[in-house]
């Protein structure tokens, strides 16, 4: 099992700041939840991995938290099993380390994305876009009013999961609980490249820059920065 070959270095976006590095992790191989793949994982890891019914999400789980240890030791200079977790405030983990670099996970499907960064805080989103038919009204509860416009209240399903991608890499890199703070920003156009902002009370928040990210045929994904 070559890990390795599971793991592509991405271009960062223009205007990315220089120590962030993003990676997409393949998921979509067909290889057994065994002592082998899980012998790198902690025990809290293992009883989180195993605690899913199937196999498909198991190994989803196994491998982008494998994945993730692997990155993080290129960067720390720790074995991979080294590496200490602990939870923020609300549920971000972090390393137990001074000055580890800060780090954000998202999978869906048959990818994850990956991104580390230092000087800063950083959230990542990839979703699969899956035509539902409570895609409006997810929509009606979830944007503000002027996102609602650029997905047609829900209509354009791939502009919602774009949308969704935003508040979940934005909320991620402030490190805040997303459910409580949908409306504390909204994206105000869907540019590839940089997104623009509307942040509703800035002097509450870092500052903060999105991209949105080019992703395989089917998903979205969106890279977003805080400044500390």
């Amino acid at each position: 099992m070559d890990l390795n070959a599971l793991i592509k270095l991405l271009p960062s976006p223009a205007g990315a700041p220089q120590a962030l590095r993003l990676y997409r992790v393949r998921l979509d191989v067909d290889w057994p939840v065994d002592e082998a793949l899980l012998a790198g994982l902690s025990q809290d890891e293992r009883k989180r991995c195993l605690r899913y019914l199937r196999t498909i999400n198991q190994l989803q789980f196994a491998l982008t938290r494998l994945a993730l240890r692997r990155l993080l030791a290129q960067e720390t200079g720790l074995a991979p099993d080294a590496l200490m977790f602990e939870l923020g405030a609300h549920g971000k983990p972090v390393l137990s380390l001074p000055g580890a670099p800060v780090f954000n996970v998202s999978h869906s499907g048959a990818y994850a994305l990956i991104a580390i960064a230092r000087g800063g805080q950083v959230g990542v989103d990839i979703e699969t876009v899956q035509p539902m038919r409570d895609v409006p009204a997810l929509a009606e509860q979830t944007l503000r009013p002027e996102e609602l416009e650029l997905c047609r209240h829900g209509q354009d399903v791939a502009a919602f999961f774009q949308l969704w991608t935003i508040k979940e890499a934005v909320l991620k890199a402030w490190g805040v609980g997303i459910a409580q703070h949908l409306s504390a920003f909204a994206a105000t156009g869907l540019a590839r490249g940089e997104l623009p902002l509307s942040i509703a009370e800035p002097d509450r928040w870092p500052a903060t820059r999105a991209w949105a990210l080019p992703a395989p045929e089917g998903y979205a994904a969106t890279l977003a920065w805080a400044e500390r």
